[in-house]
């Protein structure tokens, strides 16, 4: 009672903006019966975050995985995203995702979102599938508002080594009607569009010459630009035609587009001294070495749909809530093809530095001229995949006040039906001499990576289709690889779920225990085509599995208010993560001439987990909070892929101590973290300072997992050891402020279970990015800036240590400028 009194005082007070934000969060956050962080509606366009991963990943223990600088997958408590579990509107989201159960959340436009919850500690009604945890993303009804909405938004941008502009508006309407205001809806919708150039440069692997350590090649990739369209709509009724019933339909759409053309320059470093007049820890001359230049025009559309309906209804005493949904998502790459030249003769060049990165790299004359060059390959490729998801589900809330004020009983079950499939068809088109770069370039990139690496002249693609189109029969399209482009890859699964649940939370004074229970059973079939010297580009389905498991998850959860501002909260909690659909997949490719094999695994484990969580929060008497939280999960069955020597028939083939690449079930692994947040406005500092607000939280992880063949154990996948996160804000007299830093240490990015020294797993090193946004409000209206990565970030990874370099990118700053109007 104190806590409810306590709220109530607080949601008294009158504020807006980030402060008002602060506060709807860390209501919600007090309020759960377990651990959660929540991104309310209010901050969604405080900062340049453009989609859902770049809104949540200012929360405590979440980082983020990215691609060409923006956030795409969320790392909860360093824990891989698969094994997070996304709802949207409280139903389980699509993966349009061919390989995996990743849902992309740079698909969704964070325009369209009302709230987004992280919950870290798992409850019997939520599903089980969440060693991580699970991100709620919910969006606006009209029965979240007290009044209509109305908001507006235009916004232009720019990103550095581009004159392509960036633009982006949304729009948000609704509200309630009819005699009663028994109805509410609220449309909404969403575009953008952004280009970038990026710079990525690979080192390919690593070896050894002549005791100095160098990069196999430099792979140098230029995007000019690529562009990135997102638009989305959300279109939420709600009907409610008494006290006792309440009913709804949700249905979200989002589409994102991505077209790029990628230049690309490889310039081998020999594995032979001889190759070199000069080599030593300084640099080196290259007297012979080959290059190609290759040009990829790529195109992929995603779109996911998702209608659901549902309704309360007061039945008995207690709340009985139904619940369907139908959610299908696509990915689609129509063209992603590749024209690849290849050079003739003898190529030099000279580079400096072998630590890390090299310092330049200059090629010699012959190796910039595009007469050295000749078409040799054109890859074509394209490919589909899909999901098709459907849900049910129906829960029923018994109030239970014999057993203290608020108390209530919980049981429910779930039925899910996830039908899956990819489908690619590939040509890989190869020729002789003869047709040179000559013919088929357009310009030349002098440099790349601001300045430190020649590049040369680039492919045109429409000049090399032309050529390919009209010389077809100079090229040879290539069985083999258009078996392993078109059948490879090629899988099916189905999969079915079904859950039942029974919970109680007891409240005793300041006392909440949340017992439970969850059941979930798993039926899964999985079909996929082996690829073998006898198969052909006709054949279908001829590779079978299936699993089936049951598994329990009783779970604990206590809350303890200790005073009206202090509580603390504890759980131990049970959860599984499914493998990804591709490795389930009965995938078989077998390369008599390489002797080697690669596997799917219908019998693969589930990964399963118990956690333990303990928190303690203090709210500030007027506005904030702080909290300090520990975490350890115990995680049996890690997957990872494994390579060894094997004697066998694969597929009807003899092999003697092939290569065989498998994904499979490690033994044991661990994750124990640290978790520190707070946040306040400075509210007691003289004017006009006390406009002022600070936020940060930090989380330290340390997670260690056995993996056959190696002596120690190793890291976890995507966990880092350090997490942190801080905004500075101002608000007052119309005018508001907002500079965020946000810092992850470096993580294992892959791990090659070939190499048992380790020397092969890279790591993505650590990142600090800065983001900050200044408005002014003219009533309704609000004008304001907004700058991205203005610390110029890149991406480093590498092989073991920071200075064996792997891969770098750079897609550098970009400012956006708008109006927003708001009623």
């Amino acid at each position: 009672m104190a806590a409810a009194q306590e709220a109530v005082q607080v949601e008294e007070v009158v504020v807006t903006g980030q402060r008002a934000s602060d506060r709807d969060s860390l209501l919600k956050k007090r309020d759960a019966v377990s651990a959660v962080e929540v991104v309310s509606a209010n901050d969604v366009g405080k900062l340049p975050d453009q989609n859902v991963a770049e809104a949540v990943r200012r929360l405590s223990g979440v980082s983020v995985a990215t691609d060409k600088g923006e956030g795409r997958y969320l790392i909860i408590r360093g824990i891989e995203p698969n094994l997070a579990n996304v709802t949207i509107n409280n139903q389980t989201a699509s993966a349009p995702e061919p390989e995996s159960r990743n849902v992309k959340l740079d698909d969704i436009p964070s325009a369209l979102i009302g709230s987004v919850t992280v919950i870290k500690s798992l409850t019997p009604d939520l599903d089980a599938n969440a060693i991580a945890g699970q991100v709620d993303i919910n969006t606006l009804t009209a029965f979240d508002r007290s009044k209509n909405i109305l908001s507006a938004r235009v916004v232009r941008g720019t990103f550095e080594a581009t004159d392509a502009k960036a633009t982006e508006g949304d729009v948000s309407v609704g509200g309630k009607f009819g005699a009663d205001r028994q109805f509410g809806l609220v449309l909404a919708g969403n575009y953008s569009k952004r280009p970038s150039v990026s710079d990525d440069v690979l080192a390919g692997s690593r070896q050894v010459v002549n005791g100095i350590d160098l990069p196999a090649e430099l792979d140098m990739r230029s995007y000019s630009p690529a562009i990135r369209k997102r638009s989305g709509a959300v279109a939420n009724f709600d009907w409610r035609p008494n006290d006792d019933v309440k009913l709804y339909a949700r249905l979200m759409y989002s589409k994102f587009d991505d077209n790029e053309t990628r230049d690309r320059f490889r310039f081998f470093f020999p594995g032979s001294a001889g190759n070199y007049s000069t080599l030593d820890a300084n640099g080196g001359v290259i007297t012979s070495t080959s290059a190609r230049h290759l040009v990829r025009l790529r195109n992929e559309i995603t779109d996911t749909t998702t209608l659901a309906f549902g309704g309360d209804f007061n039945v008995g005493k207690g709340v009985l809530t139904v619940q369907g949904t139908h959610a299908l998502s696509e990915k689609k790459d129509p063209i992603r093809d590749e024209f690849d030249y290849r050079s003739t003769g003898a190529l030099t060049g000279t580079f400096v530095g072998t630590v890390g990165m090299q310092e330049s790299l200059t090629a010699g004359t012959s190796a910039l001229a595009a007469g050295t060059y000749n078409l040799r390959q054109y890859k074509q490729v394209s490919r589909h995949a899909e999901e098709n998801l459907n849900q049910a589900r129906v829960d029923y809330r018994l109030p239970m006040d014999a057993w203290g004020e608020g108390s209530y009983l919980k049981f429910g079950a779930k039925y899910l039906d996830r039908d899956k499939f990819t489908d690619a068809t590939g040509h890989v088109y190869t020729r002789g001499n003869g047709e040179t770069l000559v013919g088929e370039t357009d310009a030349t990139i002098p440099t790349v990576y601001k300045g430190r690496y020649t590049f040369g002249p680039t492919v045109d693609y429409g000049l090399a289709r032309a050529y390919f189109d009209a010389n077809k029969g100079l090229f040879v399209d290539s069985p083999t690889d258009r078996l392993i482009e078109t059948l490879g890859s090629d899988f099916k699964v189905v999969e079915k779920i079904t859950a039942g649940y029974g919970m109680a939370s007891v409240t005793r004074g300041d006392l909440t225990i949340i017992p439970g229970v969850r059941v979930e059973h798993t039926d899964g079939k999985t079909s996929a085509i082996a690829v073998t010297p006898t198969s052909t580009v006709n054949d279908t389905y001829n590779q079978f599995g299936a699993y089936d498991y049951t598994d329990w998850f009783p779970s604990l959860n206590l809350k303890y208010n200790i005073s009206e501002r202090l509580l603390t909260r504890a759980a131990v909690t049970t959860a599984l993560g499914r493998p990804n659909y591709a490795d389930l997949a009965p995938t078989l490719a077998v390369s008599a001439a390489d002797n080697e094999v690669t596997l799917g695994n219908p019998d693969l484990q589930p990964q399963k987990a118990v956690n333990f969580d303990a928190s303690l929060e203090y709210y500030f008497s007027g506005e904030g909070g702080i909290s300090l939280g520990f975490f350890h999960k115990r995680i049996e069955n890690p997957i990872f892929t494994s390579t060894v020597r094997q004697s066998g028939n694969f597929g009807g083939v003899n092999l003697v101590n092939a290569d065989v690449t498998q994904v499979t079930n490690g033994d044991k692994a661990q994750v124990t973290g640290l978790e520190f947040n707070v946040q306040k406005p400075l509210t007691f500092l003289p004017s006009p300072f006390d406009g002022l607000g600070v936020n940060f939280n930090a989380t330290l992880v340390d997670g260690k997992m056995n993996v056959p063949g190696r002596t120690e154990k190793i890291k976890l996948p995507n966990q880092s050891k350090r997490l942190a996160s801080a905004q500075l804000y101002y608000e007052k007299y119309n005018f508001s402020a907002r500079l965020a830093y946000t810092y992850r240490s470096a993580y294992l990015f892959e791990l090659n279970t070939g190499d048992a020294s380790g020397a092969s797993d890279i790591y993505f090193d650590k990142v600090t990015t800065l983001s900050a946004r200044v408005a002014y409000r003219i009533n309704k209206v609000e004008i304001f800036a907004e700058g991205n990565n203005l610390n110029d970030a890149t991406d480093y990874y590498y092989y073991q240590n920071r200075s064996r370099f792997a891969e770098s990118e750079t897609y550098g700053r970009s400012y956006r400028f708008g109006l927003s109007y708001t009623f």
